[in-house]
């Protein structure tokens, strides 16, 4: 990544201690970015591959996941907490997946959502044209059917990357289940992996969808981080946003942990409050006092 990069760069630069480059900015509508000279905000609430953080759990997921399209495992299955970084984590594959071997399909799965509406999303994302509403289930299925036997002529491999899937229901997922199946006498001609929060493992636990989760060959979870791992994670977004790594003070992350139980969504929220409240009073860098201050006022 080009982390070192950024690292060598930002740590030769020093933020001026005083005088009018900081005071100017000074008052409660200051600009962090600004204030502390930064390229962009550290903590926004997007998703940026740029700034996937690999924990041990999170480099875990991404090499399981890899290994799932690259053996032709039909099923794979990621599962986490709200906010540890399933979306983050589809999108880097999608960045990394090679378009002349691959075509992936990305669909956000929503509360009941149907196997039509899914077959509709993964014809959209597959690019097949002259599809118009109200075809009947079976026509749908066979219209994604043909495509991937068509991309397997073309020596390419649909990739299907199903996000938020713990809100599929029971005929959803065993549509799933029956797409999977497509293959030819050597191989699997598809990989459909599944990300989702903590329930859906315990759904798919139930005896009713034991066939489903038998068929996911290689599973993963990514954990919130440890409070060591905090501390590396937000300097590392501080140097990725062009910042230097001390803008907090090391004494603040075990509580930053504590306050989000390591979740990194939840993280940058406290983060990025901390960031905006302390550039308006002025303060060069942010200590315990002011993440329990932050806490009080955003919690």
């Amino acid at each position: 990544m080009s982390s070192a990069r950024n690292v060598n760069v930002v740590e030769m630069v020093d933020l001026p201690e005083s005088g009018p480059t900081q005071a100017e900015f000074r008052g409660e509508t200051s600009d962090p970015q600004k204030f502390y000279q930064l390229r962009e905000h550290p903590f926004p609430d997007n998703v940026n591959p740029e700034y996937f953080f690999r924990t041990e759990a999170h480099e875990d997921a991404y090499i399981k996941m890899k290994r799932c399209i690259e053996d032709n495992i039909s099923l794979g299955l990621i599962t986490a907490r709200s906010g540890t970084g399933k979306t983050l984590l589809t999108q880097i594959l999608l960045q990394e997946l090679d378009m002349n071997r691959f075509k992936p399909a990305l669909v956000l799965a929503y509360p009941r959502i149907s196997r039509s509406a899914l077959l509709k999303e993964l014809i959209q994302e597959l690019e097949i044209e002259d599809i118009t509403d109200h075809k009947p289930l079976h026509v749908l299925i066979n219209i994604v059917q043909e495509k991937i036997y068509q991309l397997h002529r073309e020596g390419k491999k649909p990739i299907f990357l199903i996000d938020e899937a713990h809100f599929l229901d029971g005929d959803t997922l065993h549509l799933l289940r029956t797409l999977s199946n497509i293959e030819t006498a050597q191989k699997k001609l598809v990989t459909i992996l599944l990300f989702g929060e903590e329930s859906f493992l315990a759904k798919l636990d139930k005896p009713k969808y034991r066939a489903i989760l038998s068929r996911m060959f290689i599973r993963a979870h990514l954990r919130p981080l440890l409070s060591s791992e905090v501390e590396q994670y937000v300097k590392f977004r501080c140097l990725m946003a062009g910042g230097k790594s001390d803008l907090f003070e090391a004494d603040v992350f075990s509580l930053v942990h504590e306050a989000t139980d390591g979740v990194p969504r939840e993280i940058n929220r406290l983060c990025h409050n901390a960031l905006q409240y302390a550039a308006g009073k002025g303060i060069n860098k942010i200590d315990r006092s002011m993440i329990r201050q932050v806490i009080r006022m955003y919690n």
